[in-house]
């Protein structure tokens, strides 16, 4: 009997220790739009457990060791207790573009994330700047990733064998709104102020638009350029169903080549070439610019893989700009004082107007971020402007969904339920960030991407 009482002992203890050695593993990827909400919702998660050091880390690729540079990155490790979760959880994130990132959970192209080995600084700071050479870095099929659409504006309807997919859970995937602004880079005239559908369908077509359209003054004769994200992207879809554009369509837009930022200037812009990276004076920042998706890598059609570049090419000036076709070495415009237009979710266009850029109304109706000291219901907006949302004056906005592959584990349903529930992780982050509302906040609803609005 002592025996077997022993042995029943030393059974319990075992599974006790494996339960408490027990990691799991989560990786999030999809909207550069929302990853601010996204990665204040993760951190406020861990942080409900244990100090930064002392019951988590954490590790991103942005510069700079703070939470306000954490939650602008693109690629994260955290590591540590996650409420509801036994052992340890480790959550990766890279953010790649609402498309892509279903793409990406269907399996048919896996993005960077960091490695399980990559280090922490483990002082109860964060680690930013890591790994960004790339030597602890891998490939994984995520679990999860965040949509500013529906996959039904995606072009994702197949898995990597071809197979027909539909991405969970259907019917109950939206977990927040997604707030977006028209922006125009630092140095736009007082005049210019606002922005209509009809506006940015025309500017998105042809690429460049004069100043005068915008403002009525035939004196503006200065040229406005289109630039924005490629197909991967949410956002895309999201401003071009908006503007009832269609997101499959193509557009024409600009970029700066990897030579055309100085300081706090951008001094060379290029129609996207159709491999994303462009030659000689036309050269990109990389092939990850292209447009592939849709299928269509026609010159102009591509653009930023991030909304990060985009947020940071809003605060800067551009009074003297050479511009290229994408398709020749010689410009098409030398030394020209130029205006860049695009449209960023309102996290992103504080970061820009904080930086000098101009957040510009839509269709007549502004609405301006704000830190959440002092917004309303700690929103990022100020009352009136969250009403302005909320009720339906303004409709740069989507859904903010959050899609999976196959069937969660329990803890992996464990971490979308802490998420996403009312009141979870993901209400409060965009409580902190200005990325939008929570859907308890709305009196309106749309039945799909870019379409009408209607009461609840």
């Amino acid at each position: 009997m002592k025996t077997k009482h022993l042995l029943a002992v030393a059974l319990a203890i075992g599974f006790a220790s494996s339960a408490m050695a027990q990691t799991t593993y989560i990786e999030i990827t999809g909207a550069t739009a929302f990853r601010q909400a996204t990665m204040q919702a993760i951190y406020n998660a861990y942080d409900s457990v244990g100090n930064l050091g002392n019951g988590f880390d954490v590790a991103h690729d942005f510069t700079g060791n703070n939470l306000s540079q954490l939650i602008a990155s693109n690629r994260a490790i955290f590591t540590g207790t996650f409420p509801g979760i036994t052992g340890t959880t480790v959550i990766r994130t890279s953010f790649n573009g609402s498309t892509e990132g279903l793409n990406a959970i269907a399996g048919n192209n896996n993005p960077s994330f960091f490695a399980t080995t990559t280090t922490f600084n483990g002082d109860g700071t964060i680690r930013g700047d890591a790994d960004v050479g790339g030597s602890f870095v891998t490939n994984v099929r995520p679990k999860f990733s965040f949509s500013d659409v529906f996959q039904s504006t995606s072009p994702v309807d197949t898995d990597l064998n071809n197979q027909p997919i539909t991405l969970q859970p259907v019917g109950s995937s939206a977990v927040g709104i997604v707030t977006f602004a028209m922006i125009t880079n630092e140095g736009a005239p007082s005049n210019f102020t606002n922005t209509t559908i009809q506006h940015c369908a025309a500017l998105w077509k042809n690429g460049v638009l004069p100043l005068s359209v915008f403002t009525g003054d035939p004196d503006d004769t200065t040229f406005v350029f289109a630039t924005g994200r490629n197909d991967g992207s949410g956002t895309r879809s999201a401003y071009l169903t908006e503007w009832q554009y269609g997101a499959a369509n193509l557009v024409d837009q600009y970029i700066a080549t990897s030579a055309g930022i100085s300081g706090n200037t951008v001094t060379k812009i290029t129609r996207v070439p159709a491999n994303g990276l462009g030659s000689g004076n036309f050269t990109t920042s990389g092939t990850s610019n292209a447009s592939t998706l849709w299928g269509n890598t026609a010159v102009g059609n591509g653009g930023y893989s991030s909304s990060s570049a985009l947020r940071t090419l809003m605060g800067l000036t551009s009074a003297s700009v050479t511009v290229y076709d994408g398709e020749n070495q010689e410009p098409l415009l030398e030394n020209e004082n130029i205006l860049l237009l695009t449209w960023l979710s309102t996290s992103d266009s504080k970061n820009a107007s904080d930086a000098g850029g101009k957040i510009l109304a839509y269709n007549g109706v502004q609405i301006t971020p704000i830190e959440q000291t002092g917004s309303y219901l700690n929103s990022g907006f100020n009352q009136a402007d969250f009403e302005k949302v909320a009720y339906g004056q303004y409709s740069a906005w989507s859904y903010q969904h959050l899609y999976h592959w196959g069937t969660l584990s329990a803890q992996e349903q464990a971490f979308r339920t802490a998420m996403t529930q009312t009141g979870g992780w993901i209400e409060q982050g965009l409580q902190a960030t200005a990325n939008g509302l929570r859907l308890s906040d709305m009196q309106v609803e749309r039945a799909d991407d870019g379409f009408p609005i209607t009461n609840l």
